[in-house]
């Protein structure tokens, strides 16, 4: 019986979130379908409206349901209204595009997110706020925030953010630290795997190769961190990323060696 469950529940999971994409995406194209049809004032009437109505309904549905099915559907579409309301009035009054607007989407999704219990809505605020820090780091060292993207080191300030919030207790929530650990792992080891073979795109004032040297090396020591972190704390979803991003490591210096001379079926 408990399987079964276990089974139905993660089967409402996937429905409940191809559903709120689905809705999300119906949303978003009804919008531009006949959006220029409105006057000016309905449309920011509409684009105000929007989210708000969607926050409440999500909140009421969060205190309602205990699945939290329909709350977590109501919070996607509502994120996508905000991320949509955000680009519209930048549109309709001319507003410069800035790097700000994460950090709004940020706020939003993450309200949502506590408020209904949604690790989906968690991450997407998470990834919000993590391409906030991370442009306005870029403008920092001196580069137009669009670009931040250029340099993988931009990300690392997120890196050490999110893992100081995953330290904070979230006993009211479903795995919210563990989001947070893994999204922190994320955006430590993927800059590291580029740079590791692209160090071109370093801020390290060394050769190429020197740079990428120093980012395989440290790849290998903070995967094995990780993993070492992992089993102390009991943390296994930062055990388990740190697993694969060590194979990733393993593998990635396993071709720069052997790929080119060794036959494909004895190197694998």
């Amino acid at each position: 019986a408990r399987r079964q469950a276990k089974q139905l529940s993660l089967g409402m999971k996937i429905a409940s979130f191809l559903g709120a994409l689905g809705l999300a995406a119906s949303v978003f194209f009804l919008f531009y379908q006949f959006w220029g049809r409105f006057a000016t004032g309905t449309q920011v009437a509409v684009l105000v409206a929007a989210p708000l109505v969607g926050l409440a309904g999500t909140l009421a549905a969060a205190r309602r349901e205990k699945t939290g099915y329909v709350a977590k559907v109501l919070g996607l579409v509502s994120l996508a209204c905000f991320v949509l309301n955000l680009s519209m009035l930048g549109r309709i009054f001319n507003i410069a595009p800035s790097e700000n607007a994460f950090l709004v989407w940020a706020a939003f999704a993450l309200l949502l997110a506590y408020g209904a219990d949604a690790r989906l809505l968690l991450a997407a605020g998470i990834v919000s706020f993590a391409g906030f820090l991370s442009a306005k780091t870029g403008t920092w060292s001196g580069c137009y925030w669009l670009h931040f993207g250029e340099r993988p080191e931009h990300f690392f300030p997120a890196a050490v953010v999110l893992f100081l919030l995953s330290l904070i207790p979230h006993p009211r929530f479903t795995r919210f630290a563990e989001i947070y650990r893994v999204f922190a792992l994320l955006f430590c080891f993927i800059p590291v795997l580029i740079l590791s073979n692209w160090g071109a795109a370093s801020y390290l004032g060394m050769t190429r190769e020197a740079v990428e040297a120093v980012y395989q090396v440290l790849g290998f020591l903070v995967s094995a961190g990780a993993i070492w972190l992992g089993i102390q704390k009991g943390w296994p979803e930062t055990v388990n990323t740190g697993n694969v991003f060590f194979t990733i490591f393993l593998y990635t210096k396993f071709y720069d060696w052997w790929w080119d001379w060794m036959p494909k079926y004895l190197f694998f």
